[in-house]
């Protein structure tokens, strides 16, 4: 008889192992919620949904979902089937949306969690500058890092604002989504008169809050002395 009994719930479980059984005899619990989908914004945030059951002791399972947790509160004061389920859900740092499903006995309460802001794209330096002095240097060039980054992979590519053929920017554009990268920026004041020659490269990367930024970069040649 023991072994029937283990058998039966057993498989009930595995069938649908969300499913929660009232008693140990099995008896499958029914459950109505008063909403059965909900939709909450991207911060973090609590809320209650009012269900009833047909049985005192239906079971609630949030179980593989990290960023929510549920409790059972006390029936609604003059309603003994009325019962409230609060959840509380982790703010969502992605900007994809997310859904989780929590099981209420025979029912199931769906939380679709909006997607975060997108990430911003940093920086560094914020500008680029560059001194050459005629006479002093036997080369008149000079080579930076242009560094930048985001929280979530972005594709980032730099270039030229507009044509300057004293600057050059290697690898111009990453070979696919990354959290940070870097850019070598070269200056080349060779034949160039004194003076301050001024330019700025344009950085991108779709899907973040700030997709394009232009960095000033400044050359100055000056006098031999």
């Amino acid at each position: 008889m023991f072994r029937s009994l283990f058998f039966k719930t057993a498989v009930l479980a595995l069938l649908s192992p969300a499913i929660a059984l009232a008693q140990a005899g099995g008896t499958l619990c029914h459950a109505t919620p008063q909403e059965t989908s909900k939709q909450v914004p991207w911060a973090g945030n609590v809320g209650d949904i009012q269900w009833s059951a047909d049985q005192p002791d239906c079971k609630v399972d949030a179980s593989g979902l990290p960023w929510i947790t549920v409790s059972v509160m006390p029936p609604v004061s003059g309603s003994s089937g009325q019962r409230v389920l609060r959840y509380a859900v982790d703010t969502n740092f992605s900007p994809a949306k997310r859904e989780g499903k929590i099981q209420v006995g025979d029912a199931t309460v769906t939380l679709e969690q909006a997607g975060g802001p997108p990430p911003g794209m940093a920086y560094s330096p914020s500008r680029l500058e560059f001194t050459f002095t005629q006479g002093k240097e036997i080369l008149m060039e000079a080579t930076k890092t242009l560094f930048v980054g985001s929280e979530e992979p972005l594709l980032f590519t730099a270039r030229l604002a507009a044509a300057a053929p004293w600057i050059k920017v290697n690898d111009t554009e990453a070979k696919a989504p990354q959290t940070q990268h870097s850019f070598m920026v070269t200056v080349t004041a060779t034949g160039k008169d004194p003076g301050v020659y001024q330019a700025a490269i344009q950085i991108e990367a779709p899907g973040a809050s700030n997709a394009k930024e232009l960095v000033p970069v400044t050359m100055t040649v000056e006098k031999a002395k």
